[in-house]
This record gives structure tokens, sequence and C-alpha cells, in this order.
């Protein structure tokens, strides 16, 4: 059985938040919650996303662009409010 086709041949464009969340869960799990080794992660996950918008825009894909655009900010946001979450429950590190 498929899935009602959206109105107006419109397609879903969530699936690179969906991927690169997924891909920074995966990367907490793997770094162990190491929070130089998330932080660097995370930084080129964006960066990633930020040549694919590129790319896409290049091809003129712009929803493509703005998703990937969106991706890479909120990327930033989760995986390095992740980091400053993790180094804040480290304790008396002077």
């Amino acid at each position: 059985m498929q899935p009602t086709p959206r109105p107006d041949g419109k397609k879903p464009f969530s699936w690179p938040l969906a991927l690169n969340l997924g891909l920074l869960v995966l990367a907490a799990l793997l770094t162990g919650a190491n929070p130089g080794a998330l932080a660097i992660v995370v930084v080129v996950l964006a960066v990633i996303n930020g040549i694919a918008a590129v790319i896409t825009s290049i091809s003129g894909k712009m929803n493509y662009v703005v998703a990937f655009i969106l991706s890479a900010l909120l990327v930033l946001l989760i995986g390095l409010g992740i980091c400053a979450l993790l180094l804040s429950n480290m304790g008396g590190m002077h």
C-alpha cells in the first residue's frame, strides 16, 4: 500500500535533518560522550551540510538549499549545546 501523494506534487525535504540528527546521535554514542570529539564531529557535519547547500544551489534546487542550511544550523545548535552540557557536568576542572 503506497502513501497518499502530497498535493501539488510537493516532496518532503526533511530527510537531511533526520539524517543529520541520526548521525549526531550515532557520533555521540561512538565517541563515548567525549565533548572534544563530539564538537569536532558537529563542526564536520555542519561543514558537510554547507557544502551540500552550495552544490544544490548550483543545481538550482532551492528547497534542498534551505533544508541543508537549516539542518546545519540545527546540528550546530543541538550538538554544541550537548557539548556545553557535558562540559558543565564535568565539575571542577580549573
